[in-house]
């Protein structure tokens, strides 16, 4: 029975990998129009708004595996 399992969780998580990889397109494919986007004052950017989204989610997904990295050789440190 678990075997059973097993493959069924395997082919949800596959089903699953496949709807957020549809919904992702669409999000890609809805955001095209162009953004101003100012960092400094006086250096703006222009870019499509899905461009910026990437880049800001990146950016979170960088910051937080460094985060991770960091607490856990403070932890290995403590011990």
């Amino acid at each position: 029975m678990t075997a059973f399992l097993n493959a069924a969780l395997k082919s949800l998580r596959i089903i699953g990998r496949i709807i957020l990889f549809v919904l992702l397109v669409l999000l890609a494919l809805s955001n095209t129009q162009e953004i101003h986007f100012q960092l400094i004052p006086g250096l703006v950017w222009e870019a499509p708004l899905i461009l910026v989204l990437f880049v800001a989610f990146a950016f979170g997904i960088l910051l937080t595996l460094l985060s991770g990295i960091s607490l856990s050789r403070f932890k290995k440190s403590r011990s």
